[in-house]
C-alpha cells in the first residue's frame, strides 16, 4: 500500500514531449523542409536517388543532433572547464597621497 503523502501519477503522458514516431513533434516541419531541400538539389543537379537519400539523411541527422531534445549532451563535450588559480595580491591603497597628509595632521586643499 502506498504512503498517504506520496505522489500518485494519474496521466502517464504528463511531462513528456509529443512525438510522431521516433521524431519529436517540433522537428517534423524542419525535417520536411530538409527533405524538400535535398529533393530540390536532386532536381537542379540531376543526382540519383541514392545521392539524394544520403544527402537528406545526413542533413536530417545533423539537424536532429544540433536541435534535438538533448542537444546539450552533444555540445557539453566541447565546453572547456575553467582554470582557477589562487592568487594573493598585495594591497596598495589608491589614496596613498591623502593618507600621508592625514597622518601628518595636515589636509591640503
Amino acid at each position: 500500500m502506498p504512503e498517504p503523502n506520496s505522489f500518485r501519477r494519474i496521466n502517464q503522458a504528463l511531462g513528456k514531449q509529443p512525438k510522431i514516431g521516433p521524431f519529436p513533434a517540433g522537428q517534423v516541419f524542419p525535417l520536411a523542409f530538409i527533405l524538400f531541400i535535398s529533393w530540390s538539389i536532386k532536381e537542379v543537379f540531376h543526382l540519383s536517388w541514392i545521392n539524394t537519400a544520403l544527402f537528406g539523411t545526413w542533413l536530417m541527422g545533423t539537424s536532429w543532433i544540433l536541435t534535438g531534445t538533448r542537444a546539450w549532451q552533444f555540445f557539453s563535450k566541447f565546453v572547456s572547464t575553467p582554470y582557477f588559480v589562487r592568487v594573493a595580491v598585495r594591497y596598495e591603497s589608491l589614496l596613498k597621497g591623502q593618507e600621508q597628509s592625514v597622518k601628518s595632521g595636515r589636509i591640503e586643499r
